[in-house]
Order: C-alpha cells, then structure tokens, then sequence
C-alpha cells in the first residue's frame, strides 16, 4: 500500500483541489468510489474526527464505539477513494498506522473544458482568368482593365491570365477554377464561403434580362441563382472610364455559403440536401468550383463574370473556409 507523508503543517498556497473530468473513464471509477466512500454516515464520522487530527485504528474503535474490525473496514473504503491516507509511526511493538484524511484537497467534479485551437480561416482569392476550363458562346471575350484581350471563343487561353478582368458570354457557357484542398485537412470545417460578382449579358445593356446561373463545387450542383439583368447605366466604382458607354458595367455580389445544415443564397437557405459532409472535400488534389449557364436553362442569358479591377467590388473570386475552434 503506497505510503503518503505530510508535513505537520501545510500553508495555504499548498492546498490544492483535484478535478474531475466527467467524460473521462478513469475519472469516472474515481467519482464512483468517492461517491460510496462518503456515502456512510460512519464513515463521515471518521472524516470529521481525523480532519482534525491523526488517529490510529484503535483510537477511533474506541471513540466511535465500533468493532476495530468495522473502522477498518470504512477506513479501507476511504483510503480507496484517496479520502483518508496511511503514515507510519513508530511503536513500541514496531510499525503502526494512524490514519490522516486529506482535508486539504477539495475534490471538483465537473467537465473539464478541452483545450481548443483556433484555426485561421483558409482564404483563395482567385484571378477570374484563372480558369481551368472555360467554354463561352454566342457574343463572348476576355477584356483586361486596359483593352479587350479577345472576342474569339477559341482563343481564351493564350493571355497572361493575370490580366483578365472581364469574362462575358451571351449563351450558355461555363467557367471553372482548381483549388488545392490542402485545406480540408487543416482541421474541422465549419463552413466555406464563395463570393464574385457577376450578371447576364444582353446586346448593350438590359436590366430587366434574366440568366440562370448555376453553381457547383466538385460536381455537386448547390444551388442555381438568377442574375436579373445586364447593367450599364452607370460605371462601375471600378470600371474604367475607356470601356464602352452603351456596355455592360457592373453586376451584383453572389454570395454562397455551405455549412452542416445545407447551402444558403445571399443568407437565405435553399438546398438542405447538399452540406460539407456531401461535397467529398477530401478527395483528390483540387476542390472544383464550376459557374455554369446550362444550355436548357430557364433563362439563357450568359453572363459577365467581374474581377477586382471591374465592376463595383474591388474583388476576385472569393473562397474562404471557416474552421470549427
């Protein structure tokens, strides 16, 4: 039996308390023998007593007028819950016990809050003319912030993409971007958020001129929103002033956002049947967002796509991942 020794006299900055953890299985065995160790009114009585003062067996035999064999018994049980402690003493007929309880240790049950991490949020910012795959028809092209860079469908590819500020497409077309997913692996994700700005093209400029423009992530459709029209009546905050007077000139800010409970549109939720578990982030190299003007679409109207230096919002496409702390 493991032996304590305590000095005569503890100061008060010794005295400390011992903290259960209630989810813990060890801590729990602990609170169970606890628990029947004071669950004794003897055994109380035995707390009270040597709380002041050391005693031997007999001693408390005789004080509580029990059998030695019953304090032994109790003491046993306490000294199991690490309630009461054993020292040696030294007899005329060798070693004795007395008994000295642990009165200086206040015993805490209660969860023990983890230890949590916090995780910077993962941020892409992505060039719009950082596409992997671009497909455009009908009246389509690239423009930078200083000139059109082309208006052939079939030459989308030989520019510094960098340069690309504006992508525009009067049919159905689509326009997809790689992000590593190194970052599903960073930690627990809370949630992901996709922000650009964009609207439909029409000859000029329409403001009443719906497209249907539908967006995935890895192959998964979340969700389709429908760019309302082509506006051109102003310039944009960002727009520059060569652009063309009766064109296109800024769109509106889509955001999306995907958590455990589905995919929200600008705040409000409208698919529950697509959440984080459903997107299969952790698969592959890359994470695949896709903005897709489908060719049986409601309204097929194309759309113009705006980078940082078009347009009203000084941004690229946006692609941020929360973390749960």
């Amino acid at each position: 039996m493991k032996i304590k020794k305590y000095p005569e006299t503890l100061k008060i900055d010794e005295i400390y308390s011992k903290t259960f953890d209630i989810y813990n299985e060890e801590d729990t065995k602990n609170i169970i023998k606890i628990s029947h160790a004071l669950s004794s009114e003897e055994r109380i009585d035995i707390l009270r007593l040597i709380s002041k003062k050391q005693y031997t067996l007999s001693e408390l035999a005789k004080i509580l007028n029990l059998q030695p064999s019953s304090v032994a018994f109790h003491l046993k049980i306490l000294t199991d819950a690490n309630l009461v402690s054993e020292q040696a003493i030294s007899g005329k007929k060798g070693v004795k016990y007395s008994y000295a309880q642990d009165s200086m240790i206040s015993y805490i049950i209660r969860e023990i809050p983890k230890v949590t991490t916090f995780i910077e949020p993962f941020k892409a910012s992505i060039p719009i003319g950082n596409f992997s795959r671009i497909k455009l028809n009908g009246t389509c092209g690239l423009a930078s912030d200083k000139d059109v860079l082309t208006y052939d469908p079939n030459n989308l590819y030989s520019f510094n993409r960098n340069e690309i500020q504006l992508i525009w497409s009067s049919e159905s077309c689509l326009i997809e971007y790689l992000i590593s997913n190194k970052y599903a692996f960073e930690g627990n994700i809370e949630n992901i958020s996709i922000s650009f700005e964009a609207c439909s093209e029409a000859m000029g400029y329409n403001p009443d001129f719906p497209s249907d423009l539908t967006i995935f992530l890895n192959d998964i459709e979340l969700c389709t929103y429908t760019l309302e029209g082509d506006y051109g009546d102003r310039y944009g905050k960002f727009t520059p002033r060569w652009w063309f007077v009766e064109s296109t000139k800024y769109g509106t800010l889509v955001n999306i956002l995907i958590n455990n409970n589905g995919v929200y549109l600008n705040e409000k939720l409208v698919n529950k049947s697509i959440n984080l578990k459903s997107l299969n982030l952790k698969e592959g190299n890359n994470t695949q967002l896709r903005l897709e003007v489908k060719e049986n679409a409601e309204n097929c109207s194309g759309i113009n796509l705006f980078g940082e230096k078009f347009g009203d919002y000084q941004q690229p496409i946006e692609f941020i991942v929360n973390y749960e702390k």
